[in-house]
């Protein structure tokens, strides 16, 4: 009888185990909050409420983002029915600007050590602080946050007007954050048990036998946000004014000109979820202006070099929020390394040019009577012979026929008087 028991409670524990495992999702975030980010981390959420997930780890590293994108991810954590845990990691990770609102607006807000959270005053599209408007309406949206979830509405206040930042230790004795983890392993022993709040009731997070899945973004996740990248799009954008340039001066070239368009298309959708220069956009569209002169009108230089410079200042300036650290601008090698990929470019095809010109100069119309070549078509009144490597229009006194060798007697204009001196030359 004592071992029926035994067997039968031992079975009861198992089957209370394997009912009791606990799985989250952990969702990794780094870099600039845009749309493609701000979609990830909705649509993580709508599966796992579906799938009745246990709960979900934003591991979360972020410079800031877009003020639109912000609200959407932290509208869609408000009205979650599981529990979202926001951790700032690994060691020198950040929640600045949007993230801050992100961090304070989850159930529960976890640093690593070595991190940091703040300095969540908004920004315009041109680097500069927001109009008093705008900073009072956030002023008000995340003091509301932490209100709701119980944290420190001065501290919250103050990241906004004097752009505080603290460590992962004065969060915790600000009451910004509540608690510090190792890692997720760490943070999800801190937390069980923890009380929090969804939907008006109070329950507990449990974490015994917990299991992890990773959520990826999806290749287009993926994709998009790489774009924000301010080294991938100014790249992109340069590169698409290789394209542009090249096919407008060689009209019907139609592979290079579409390349430079989606590029451009590419490097603008970047752009979007970083603050660029509108003076830095002018000077660069003057490069682009300049280059496009001289490749249509070559000057052998002079235009090439102010094509240069405009493109170079542009480039500096086109990211007026580099000051707030690396995320948000190009890096000057990678700019340098352009210009000076601009230049050798552009020097080829001077080169080109050139010789080209010297062609036209050694074969031009005053040196063209004596040359032979071959009727291109039958010649009479007109017709068509290639001399010196060039289709010419050309007349005869007597018929010619294709193929038969010509040799030039006269120039009018831009039309050649031409003889026959060989019948019939096969090529």
């Amino acid at each position: 009888m004592r071992i029926i028991i035994f067997f039968i409670t031992m079975i009861l524990l198992l089957i209370s185990n394997i009912f009791s495992n606990s799985e989250f999702y952990h969702l990794e975030v780094k870099g600039i909050i845009d749309a493609a980010i701000a979609d990830y981390i909705v649509k993580s959420i709508d599966k796992a409420e579906k799938e009745n997930i246990q709960g979900i780890i934003i591991e979360m590293d972020t410079p800031g983002g877009l003020m639109k994108s912000m609200r959407t991810i932290v509208d869609r954590i408000l009205a979650s029915k599981i529990p979202i845990i926001t951790y700032v990691s690994p060691k020198g990770a950040r929640a600045a600007s949007a993230g801050t609102f992100i961090l304070l607006s989850s159930h529960i807000a976890a640093m690593a050590e070595g991190t940091n959270i703040g300095t969540a005053s908004p920004i315009d599209f041109a680097g500069n602080k927001a109009s008093e408007k705008i900073t009072n309406d956030s002023i008000a949206y995340i003091k509301n946050l932490a209100r709701l979830k119980g944290k420190n509405q001065k501290w919250a206040e103050d990241a906004i007007i004097k752009n505080v930042s603290s460590s992962e230790i004065e969060a915790l004795k600000e009451k910004v954050i509540d608690v510090i983890a190792k890692d997720i392993d760490d943070l999800l022993k801190k937390i069980n048990e923890k009380q929090i709040e969804i939907e008006n009731k109070k329950i507990k997070i449990k974490t015994e036998n917990y299991t992890i899945k990773k959520i990826e973004p999806s290749l287009k996740h993926k994709f998009l946000h790489a774009l924000t990248d301010p080294n991938i799009s100014y790249i992109l954008f340069i590169i698409g004014i290789y394209g542009i340039v090249y096919e407008l001066a060689h009209p019907g070239a139609f592979l290079p000109g579409v390349a430079g368009a989606i590029s451009l298309v590419l490097a603008f959708i970047g752009f979007d979820s970083i603050p660029i220069n509108t003076a830095g956009l002018i000077l660069i569209v003057l490069a682009i202006i300049f280059f496009i002169v001289e490749a249509m009108t070559p000057t052998f230089g002079a235009w090439t070099i102010g094509g240069v410079i405009s493109l170079g200042l542009g480039s500096v300036l086109l990211f007026p929020s580099r000051k707030l650290g690396e995320s948000w601008g190009a890096s000057y090698w990678i700019i340098a390394f352009m210009m000076i990929l601009t230049v050798f470019i552009v020097g080829i095809v001077l080169v080109a040019i050139i010789k080209a010109q010297r062609k036209k100069r050694i074969i031009g119309k005053e040196n063209l009577v004596g040359l032979k070549g071959i009727a291109i078509s039958d010649i009479f009144e007109s017709g068509v012979a290639n001399i010196g490597g060039e289709d010419w229009q050309a007349y005869s006194d007597e018929k010619i026929k294709k193929r038969d060798i010509v040799e030039v007697i006269n120039v009018e204009g831009i039309k050649l008087k031409v003889k026959k001196i060989e019948k019939n030359k096969e090529v």
